[in-house]
């Protein structure tokens, strides 16, 4: 599992996933619980057989929007890439504002909406979700 810190580094890596139509991604926020949170990792997966998260590739861009921007630029304003998120409109908010974000995937909406009888789902965690076969 990369975990990219050089600017160089993170700045190839978002040019090679602009080149993959589906990405399934993820965000880590620091200062979570205060009024002012920083985006912190980005994580990006381009391959949904992946069950290990080996070949998950992590971006630190805590403090760093010109790399943050220029992951939007490249990937998250582009609509000919999915973007598979679990809570979209959390991670979107870091990532360019769920409005101008293009094509957007949340598993998070689609577990809500199957119904109750046909997937018991205790909670919609990733976790649970991923667990009963449901992404």
């Amino acid at each position: 599992m990369p975990y990219l810190t050089e600017s160089d580094a993170m700045m190839n890596a978002i040019d090679h996933f602009s080149h993959f139509p589906i990405l399934w991604l993820d965000t880590e926020v620091a200062d979570y619980n205060s009024k002012t949170p920083r985006l912190s990792l980005i994580q990006i997966l381009a391959d949904s057989t992946d069950l290990t998260g080996e070949r998950v590739t992590i971006l630190d861009v805590l403090d760093r929007p010109a790399l943050t921007n220029y992951f939007i630029t490249k990937i998250m304003l582009v609509d000919r890439i999915e973007k598979v998120f679990h809570n979209a409109s959390y991670d979107c908010k870091f990532l360019g504002g769920k409005s101008q974000v293009k094509k957007i995937t949340c598993t998070l909406e689609l577990a809500k909406k199957v119904p109750y009888y046909i997937a018991p789902l205790p909670n919609y965690q990733l976790k649970t979700v991923v667990e009963l076969g449901y992404t």
